[in-house]
């Protein structure tokens, strides 16, 4: 298991040190404004783009792992749902693009999503079968790729229209990296028909709406902001969700090492305890060590996206304390997902979001961004709460009472930068 760690964890470091250096390039090149209208259109596609998604990594994980001699067939069904959705929703976007201000961004991001998303079904693949130094030497080749071809595109001065291309592009290349390297790894694979498609999409409903709710807290609060606050402000909170969002690239790269270990010891108490503690203290620590690094070091943060930026520094404690809640609720989800309780995580997160937005609207109004962390902070609190009384009850009482102690101990250590 560490040896896999340790891989994933060298993939997680070269995702997050090129995919922050890309976006403060982009938001340093952009401006504070035009950068808020890329990351708007960004993260809002990546909303649209969760409906092709369908939340099939964790399936394809966990079935994979328990059935590695027919990865190819289920690595096939998988890749012609996600296709088969994402031709839905660009038919949909085709009709919405005469509505919107910016339908260039519109459908170079959709795209980049998409294709994201065929991606990340070959790495789950890869995971699943244990092929973590495979995943890593491709993640780097594809992330150095992509921050090359953003780098050209900032230095030539380009358009916000050109270097969304470069985004997509560098996407382009990941993929064909992939296929060939999959090919070799797993043999042929088919595609599957639309009926075949049709039946894993109900069998993994449960996967999808608990996709979907999760991954809408990232991405719904542009809309928010932009609404009660202008598209300025937009550009000031993404330029901080990017190093957020960097940092929690980890969360499924954890999972990805310990979900397919927690399906299969499941219904060994005493392993399944002694493995739940191991991954709660794991994800704990990484979420401390950023999280304070966010808040600490906020001054030097602001330094890498320029003047324009100087009022993130009051977000930044605020994001570091949200990043290391967010990390305690995400370990007790894939503790959930290996005991099969995909419909409560789902009921849990809907809880969670309603709350996020009822609250977050208001704050966000009087408070502005700061008000929409706070939002999120109590939120993801209460969902930590709701995943934990789930997870005492599937057996987890000893990991609990003592991840609680070193989850409180850690929210200490925030208290004097956002006092």
């Amino acid at each position: 298991m560490f040896r896999n760690i340790f891989w994933m964890g060298l993939s997680s470091t070269v995702r997050l040190g090129t995919g922050l250096i890309l976006f403060v390039l982009i938001a340093r090149h952009l401006g504070s404004e035009e950068f808020g209208h890329y990351m708007f259109w960004f993260t809002t596609t990546l909303l649209c783009s969760l409906i092709a998604n369908y939340g099939l990594g964790n399936m394809l994980l966990k079935e994979i792992a328990q059935h590695p001699e027919n990865a190819a067939n289920i690595l096939g069904e998988a890749l012609s749902l996600r296709l088969f959705l994402s031709v839905i929703v660009l038919m949909c976007a085709a009709a919405a693009a005469i509505l919107i201000d910016r339908p260039e961004l519109l459908f170079v991001f959709l795209f980049i999503h998409f294709i994201d998303s065929l991606s990340e079904t070959f790495y789950a693949t890869y995971r699943s079968l244990g092929f973590y130094a495979r995943e890593t030497r491709l993640a780097t080749a594809a992330a150095v790729a992509q921050l090359a071809l953003i780098a050209l595109a900032v230095y030539a001065q380009q358009t916000t229209e050109v270097v969304a291309l470069a985004h997509l592009t560098g996407r382009i290349a990941q993929l064909a990296l992939i296929l060939p390297s999959t090919r070799r790894t797993i043999g042929t694979f088919l595609l599957h028909s639309p009926r075949s498609a049709f039946r894993l999409a109900i069998r993994t409903k449960a996967y999808a709406l608990d996709c979907l709710l999760t991954n809408t807290f990232g991405n719904i609060d542009n809309i928010v902001l932009r609404f009660f606050s202008g598209v300025d402000v937009v550009g000031i909170y993404q330029s901080g969700m990017r190093v957020f969002q960097g940092g929690l690239n980890a969360i499924p790269i954890l999972s990805n090492v310990f979900l397919p270990t927690m399906a299969r010891q499941a219904l060994q108490k005493e392993k399944k305890t002694r493995s739940a503690l191991v991954l709660q203290i794991t994800f704990l620590t990484f979420g401390a060590i950023f999280g304070l690094a966010m808040a600490y070091f906020s001054n030097l943060i602001v330094k890498l996206f320029g003047e324009g930026y100087s009022s993130l520094e009051i977000l930044l404690p605020l994001f570091g304390l949200l990043f290391f809640i967010r990390f305690f609720a995400a370990g007790w989800g894939v503790i959930l997902i290996s005991e099969n309780q995909q419909t409560y995580r789902a009921i849990s997160t809907a809880i969670y979001l309603l709350f996020a937005l009822m609250l977050g609207s208001y704050l966000t109004y009087r408070l502005h961004a700061q008000g929409w962390l706070i939002a999120l902070i109590l939120a993801h609190v209460l969902l930590c709460v709701l995943y934990m009384v789930r997870a005492v009850r599937e057996g987890y009482a000893v990991s609990a009472k003592i991840s609680t102690a070193f989850f409180v101990t850690g929210v200490l250590l925030f208290i004097p930068k956002i006092l």
